[in-house]
């Protein structure tokens, strides 16, 4: 299939469950997504689409109360078993996916400011009780009844369009 054609079944799903997660979190549901959107910008922007043709499906969906990137280099990945077995993980592949990471969480940054998300890095080099412990205490605070209103991705972006 072609590139473009997977980014947007991807985005699809993610709209495709956009009410549910929307009546979930006013129901007080907590949610945990292991990917979402960002995910799916760095491995498409990575593979050679457009920074903002891949985030543009996915302007105003909602959006994460707090985003943690477990973040490893190539090297350290390479030390655990399995790397470079899926066709992603491949070392050129994944220096381009971190990348546009960083590239969003410099974008997630900004607009925390404005509409209150967090990006968290965590160093997923260390020890897996180390990463878990960081994980925690970045997600634990976020299950004792937040209640705010839903914010969305990308706002600015569709205020600066109209």
């Amino acid at each position: 299939m072609d590139d473009h054609l997977i980014h947007l079944l991807f985005s699809a799903n993610r709209w495709e469950l956009a009410s549910s997660i929307e009546r979930q979190l006013r129901e007080g549901t907590s949610i945990v997504c292991d990917r979402y959107a960002f995910s799916g910008i760095a491995f498409s922007a990575s593979k050679g689409l457009s920074y903002a043709w891949c985030r543009s499906p996915d302007i105003d969906l909602p959006a994460p109360d707090v985003t943690i990137f477990l973040d490893i280099s190539p090297e350290k990945a390479k030390e655990r078993g399995g790397y470079g077995e899926e066709r992603y993980e491949k070392e050129e592949m994944q220096k381009k996916v971190r990348q546009v990471f960083r590239r969003i969480e410099a974008e997630m940054q900004d607009q925390r400011l404005q509409n209150g998300g967090q990006w968290v890095t965590v160093d997923a080099g260390r020890d897996r009780e180390t990463v878990s412990a960081d994980v925690w205490r970045h997600a634990q605070p976020l299950l004792t009844g937040v209640e705010h209103p839903i914010r969305r991705l990308w706002t600015d972006i569709l205020r600066e369009e109209a």
